[in-house]
């Protein structure tokens, strides 16, 4: 690893002969007694040689950063500012000079009559040819809001096989990949009505959700109308759509990322769980890094100062009777009976983020909790 340039192995009571290291590479091997260092000097002249010609490059490195980030930083502003210009032109004109992407392959997947009279698939590579049609950006795919010739609006979510590490291979494997995935029919988990292949994406269509996701409405103009009876009913949706997804027999089911930006509403109490791919979709070998890179969020960051999510209410539950700071107090401050509630459904939360991963209940499990603690 050339980049690498700090090790921390401390107090994680390790043994054995440590690799050697390069020497600009900070080491940290502090509460592991059985670690043996083979590279380390215990002559302190030689340590100070090594600072001094480590002090020389990182100086020279130091400078040419800041070099780089005053060129990169002049770069974006001067292409943000040509993008800015494009943009007030396309809005004038919008879809001027950006040709739609020439579909190769399109396929309806739903058998709702409804829904196959209105996709137009022509229709909506011209909205996707238009950035201004971008509704949300997700870790790992575009979503594009589409209105049909007969006035019915869809979600059309983009994804690229240049930056992303699914395969498109044979069109005609990923289109029968696809087909699958339509065939997953759950009241809280989006399932694809039809896709379009073209040369170099995907896109699959869905129904448009018209509360948007359960991020803006917790953290927009919709949180204060978001009480418990909302909040609770999106909980039960959205582990009842996760334990659909873990008992799915179509195949290994990928969920890209489980987030409150990924969870789309149909209303205030109706989840609808995103950005699901089945696994034959995605090819690791393809990743320009580790498997990792469809994991997902770490935690939810940032949360409390940068802290994930789960391990600050993890170190607020230690003491029951802080639980209470753990709570949005403008909803349990409504009754005795909300607040006793919203504990119960803490408490399953906490289980879930157990240090242990044997301690984590079953999505099932969890389910029949959330169900039972009202």
């Amino acid at each position: 690893m050339p980049s690498l340039n700090q090790v921390i192995l401390s107090n994680n009571q390790l043994d054995g002969v440590i690799p050697g290291f390069k020497h600009y590479v900070s080491l940290n091997t502090s509460g592991n007694p059985g670690l043996k260092n083979m590279t380390a000097t215990n002559d302190p002249r030689e340590s100070s040689k090594k600072r001094r010609a480590v002090a020389v490059p990182v100086v020279v490195a130091v400078v040419v950063a800041v070099v780089l980030a005053v060129g990169i930083v002049s770069i974006i502003v001067l292409l943000f500012s040509r993008r800015f210009l494009k943009v007030n032109d396309h809005q004038s004109q919008p879809g001027e000079n950006i040709p739609p992407p020439q579909v190769i392959q399109g396929n309806l997947l739903t058998t709702n009559g409804g829904h196959r009279s209105s996709i137009d698939f022509t229709k909506a590579m011209e909205v996707v040819a238009d950035p201004l049609n971008i509704e949300l950006k997700t870790r790992f795919t575009t979503y594009y809001k589409a209105t049909m010739s007969s006035g019915a609006s869809y979600f059309v979510k983009k994804l690229n096989s240049s930056d992303k590490i699914f395969q498109l291979g044979s069109h005609n494997k990923f289109g029968q990949e696809l087909e699958v995935l339509g065939k997953l029919s759950n009241s809280n988990v989006m399932s694809p009505l039809a896709y379009v292949l073209t040369i170099d994406s995907a896109y699959l269509f869905y129904e448009y959700a018209e509360k948007g996701t359960l991020f803006h409405a917790l953290h927009g103009k919709m949180g204060d109308t978001m009480d418990w009876a909302s909040r609770y009913s999106i909980a039960v949706g959205v582990a009842q759509g996760l334990t659909f997804l873990h008992g799915c027999s179509s195949g290994p089911i990928l969920l890209l990322d489980l987030s409150s930006k990924n969870i789309f509403l149909k209303s205030l109490k109706e989840p609808l769980v995103g950005d699901i791919e089945l696994h034959k979709v995605f090819d690791p070998t393809r990743s320009t890094g580790s498997f990792s890179t469809v994991a997902g969020s770490v935690g939810y960051i940032p949360s409390s100062e940068g802290t994930e999510l789960a391990k600050w209410a993890l170190s607020k539950s230690t003491q029951q009777d802080r639980w209470d700071g753990i709570l949005d107090f403008n909803i349990s401050k409504t009754s005795l009976s909300v607040r006793n509630q919203m504990h119960a459904v803490l408490k399953i939360a906490l289980s879930c983020v157990s240090v242990s991963t044997e301690a984590r209940p079953k999505m099932k499990s969890v389910l029949r909790m959330i169900v039972n603690a009202r």
